[in-house]
């Protein structure tokens, strides 16, 4: 069972206990507890909704991955583990397209974007190791089989114009090769820059195609895929998303004191809170931002302080900032500007994720860290999903 279904059986009944401003509709699971049921059910709630953030997150993780994987291209059991984790994500892809198109269209994806994630990693290894000929030869198999290819079976499959997908794809693989550039050449604040770019733009290949898809196939994908509801469900997805592995990423660097990438990291990590804040601005206005803002920043500063934590005493003041004052603090924010309560339990999920990834860092338990890191993003799914829904209940004019 995939990850979206999962985080929607567990939305379903999150749903139950909110507070509908305007609405006095009931919310339950149908039998099967995987849909909510209602006379006008939310309409972030569809498999068509479902297809199109669940496409822009797995597209989103295989940039974050291979950010991760060309920076641990030096520490042998990390770089394994994100080789791995780089393979599931293919999988789940995979998986995805043959919901979709079957298995023929799900054997047709496989061969291209399995090639596609063994020339990344022979490029990222041919830059580490100064071989010219392997780097070289793995960029002409990226541009001159990859692209194409990908941009041909998305053409076939969404009916969109070969040109333009093939733009956005080639502009996507160079954006990604910029980042291993930038990471193996440690020039970190660029990477960083390129990575967010890189990160946007994969989005706009999935929303090229997730909606057209569900055109396509509305017995398989009812529901809109391209509403302002399900906009914003995509966006708060995306951002968490960044969020997620950005706090991953600042923490590595700063388990293994490498100052110049934590700073840069941070950097990354304040300017992905402010872009959380702008959108809740437009959502619920400047008093919600600044609020935010100050519960979000002082949540970034302490886990770094748990990854940067010299003494246990140091390390549980870290601990208590997370547990006990930012869960409290943000579950009461989300529940005062959304109406949305048991939101609690998927925010302490999300932060014990996320220490579970710091602790194996500290540890030097490399083997184990982006199975861990995975998790911690997936808990941050359905936190994203309950603070979209919440968001267009609350505000349910703005979205019909």
């Amino acid at each position: 069972m995939g990850r979206g279904l999962r985080t929607f059986r567990v939305l379903a009944a999150a749903l139950a206990a909110l507070t509908l401003v305007g609405c006095t509709t009931s919310r339950t699971p149908d039998a099967s507890g995987a849909r909510l049921t209602s006379p006008s059910p939310n309409p972030v709630d569809s498999k068509a909704a479902d297809l199109r953030t669940r496409m822009d997150l797995l597209l989103g993780e295989h940039v974050m991955v291979i950010a991760k994987e060309s920076s641990a291209a030096r520490r042998a059991d990390e770089f394994t583990g994100y080789l791995h984790l780089l393979t599931t994500n293919g999988s789940d892809l995979t998986e995805l397209v043959r919901s979709a198109l079957g298995e023929t269209g799900a054997a047709r994806f496989d061969k291209i974007w399995t090639a596609q994630n063994d020339y990344l990693v022979n490029y990222t290894i041919g830059v580490v190791t100064h071989n010219k000929s392997k780097s070289d030869g793995a960029t002409s198999n990226l541009v001159s089989g990859f692209v194409p290819q990908f941009s041909q079976f998305a053409a076939d499959t969404a009916q969109i114009p070969l040109g333009p997908i093939t733009q956005l794809v080639m502009q996507h693989m160079l954006q990604t090769k910029a980042v291993i550039d930038d990471q193996v050449g440690q020039s970190y604040p660029r990477m960083y820059a390129d990575l967010h770019t890189a990160y946007g733009q994969v989005a706009r290949i999935g929303d090229a195609l997730a909606p057209r898809i569900a055109h396509r196939f509305p017995d398989k994908f009812p529901g809109s895929a391209s509403s302002k509801a399900v906009d914003l469900r995509v966006s708060v997805n995306g951002l968490l998303q960044e969020h997620a592995y950005l706090s991953t990423m600042t923490t590595s660097a700063t388990v293994g004191r490498r100052s110049a990438e934590q700073g840069a990291a941070a950097g990354a990590l304040a300017d992905n809170t402010n872009s959380l804040a702008s959108l809740l601005n437009g959502l619920f206005g400047t008093s919600a931002a600044v609020q935010f803002d100050q519960i979000w920043t002082a949540k970034n500063a302490a886990t770094i302080g748990y990854a940067s934590a010299s003494t246990g005493t140091a390390r549980q003041r870290a601990l208590g900032q997370l547990n006990d004052v930012f869960i409290p603090r943000f579950s009461g924010f989300v529940q005062a500007w959304t109406g949305l309560t048991a939101f609690s339990p998927a925010v302490e999920s999300q932060v014990q994720g996320t220490i579970t990834v710091i602790d194996d860092q500290r540890s030097n338990s490399l083997t184990g860290v982006a199975a861990d890191d995975r998790s911690a993003e997936a808990s941050m799914e359905l936190v994203a999903d309950l603070v979209a829904a919440g968001a267009v209940a609350k505000l349910r004019a703005r979205f019909t």
